[in-house]
């Protein structure tokens, strides 16, 4: 069996189609049918069925498959493993962040980690589908809200963080300590919208709490919201720690009794190898959030 066939055969795999296999390996279609068959033989058994012109994994060829690609990521671990010991720190390092807010807070942290690190290439990626990109080996690591455990995935909390209404500072609500959840009954509101982490959770505490806001506006941009309250549009709930990041739009954050809470936590695969790099950057972002102001 060579990593070759392996590879063939993942490919089929993804696409069930022995022409688009055969198209994105860059072979011919009777080529990547005769390895297949070189590596049933191999095996013993059949590991696609041919039915008419579809294509199937039988579940020997999903058992393959499971296996198949539990190598390729250990080779993937070894080559990051032995560019570690060169010590030179040139590789890519990807990491999904919570799509809208956290993405502003990283500047500092990232300035940090490129003096220690000036070789490695970082990518930050905002995204609502930050577990699905760890998973599937689309980005390294995962920043975002906690969620129910997946024993493939190891998970380091890190910071947990109240919300607040933010308003125009000429707003009637503007300087007072706090405020009550009944008092947000009857403002207009600028939101992320549904299906936004942070939009969920508003709603279910907005639930728990029996009340109902109104959104006047929607946007995905946690900027597009702060401009619309410094416009006075409307008011907005957020993490109470981004005010830092907008201080100049003349923008009050007043703590909610009772508020929302988020668990912020860190993830990767249990089964893909960490690097230095990688380690660094988790270390400073532990750091990074618990850093007084």
């Amino acid at each position: 069996m060579e990593l070759r066939q392996l590879q063939y055969f993942l490919t089929l795999c993804n696409e069930l189609h022995f022409s688009e296999a055969a198209f994105k390996l860059g072979i011919s279609q009777p080529t990547l049918s005769q390895q297949i068959r070189v590596l049933e033989d191999e095996i013993g058994v059949p590991l696609f069925d041919r039915i008419g012109k579809k294509t199937l994994k039988t579940e020997a060829g999903a058992i393959l498959e499971h296996y198949a690609l539990e190598i390729f990521q250990k080779l993937e671990n070894a080559k990051s493993a032995i560019n570690d010991l060169t010590d030179l720190h040139a590789g890519h390092l990807r990491v999904a962040v919570l799509a809208s807010d956290l993405d502003y807070r990283f500047t500092s942290l990232l300035v940090d980690f490129h003096k220690e690190f000036p070789q490695t290439k970082v990518q930050m990626i905002p995204s609502i589908k930050i577990v699905e990109k760890v998973l599937d080996n689309v980005v390294d690591i995962g920043v975002g809200l906690a969620f129910k455990t997946d024993s493939r995935l190891n998970r380091i909390p890190f910071y947990t963080e109240t919300y607040s209404l933010y308003v125009h500072e000429d707003h009637e609500l503007a300087n007072h300590a706090q405020v009550d959840p009944q008092e947000l009954v009857d403002l207009p509101f600028v939101m992320y919208p549904t299906g936004f982490y942070g939009r969920n959770l508003i709603d279910t505490w907005c639930q728990e709490n029996g009340i109902t806001i109104s959104t006047i506006m929607e946007t995905g941009s946690a900027t597009s919201l702060l401009q619309l309250v410094h416009e006075g549009v409307g008011a907005t709930i957020q993490p109470s720690e981004l005010i830092t990041s907008f201080r100049s739009l003349r923008i009050r954050a007043i703590p909610i009794r009772n508020s929302p809470v988020r668990e912020l936590e860190i993830y990767y695969r249990n089964d893909k190898y960490v690097s230095k790099a990688a380690t660094a950057f988790m270390r400073k972002l532990e750091d990074y959030f618990h850093r007084p102001g």
